[in-house]
């Protein structure tokens, strides 16, 4: 047996260690990034309280399956889904396609506009075509920005296929993301999708 064969318990626990300390950071930045967003929409953005619900999750029904996924805000237009957003540690380009799914797959017709966020910056998508309309906090529409944008796209429910391949897309970025949107500012609330289907 060489020295490489030999477990080291000192190692195993500062590599723990050092895997722990990463999470955390990403869960800390996640979490002021939900804060910064939080606050634009509030402050910035004219949103009331009403129109915005913090921390959804939903069910994701997945053949004889049900599991679970979630976004950190789902904000509504007259009582309809008008814009998700998800909030990440960073690399914002690699959560893109992540945000695009959950918003073809929470509710039917799809969410039209998706928004993916860290600490610094953001990205605005069109669900439809998955592209990037906007960068930055300045461009997460306002109120009376998304009321228009949502006038000129009309959202069709996805087909069989497409949905089931997009729930998959969904599911597959949930397994492996780095940062739960869970914890002590407000995280996600299971037992929101019911909400969520009756508007």
């Amino acid at each position: 047996m060489t020295a490489l064969d030999e477990k080291d318990p000192f190692r195993d626990a500062k590599i723990r260690d050092i895997l722990q300390e990463e999470l955390q950071d990403g869960e800390d930045l996640a979490s002021e990034a939900r804060k910064m967003i939080a606050y634009l929409l509030r402050e910035k953005k004219g949103y009331d309280p009403g129109d915005v619900r913090k921390g959804l999750a939903f069910e994701v029904q997945l053949g004889a399956e049900t599991v679970w996924s979630s976004v950190d805000f789902l904000v509504f237009l007259d009582g309809r889904p008008a814009m998700i957003i998800k909030c990440a540690a960073g690399s914002l380009d690699s959560q893109e396609r992540h945000a695009v799914a959950a918003a073809r797959v929470i509710t039917s017709p799809p969410v039209p506009v998706a928004v993916v966020a860290d600490p610094v910056s953001a990205e605005v998508l069109e669900v439809g075509t998955g592209k990037v309309t906007g960068e930055g906090f300045g461009a997460i529409p306002t109120k009376d920005q998304l009321r228009s944008i949502v006038a000129e796209k009309s959202m069709q429910p996805l087909d069989p296929k497409r949905l089931e391949k997009e729930k998959r897309i969904l599911l597959a970025f949930d397994a492996i993301k780095c940062c739960v949107p869970q914890g002590g500012d407000g995280g996600v609330q299971i037992g929101e999708s019911e909400k969520t289907q009756k508007h």
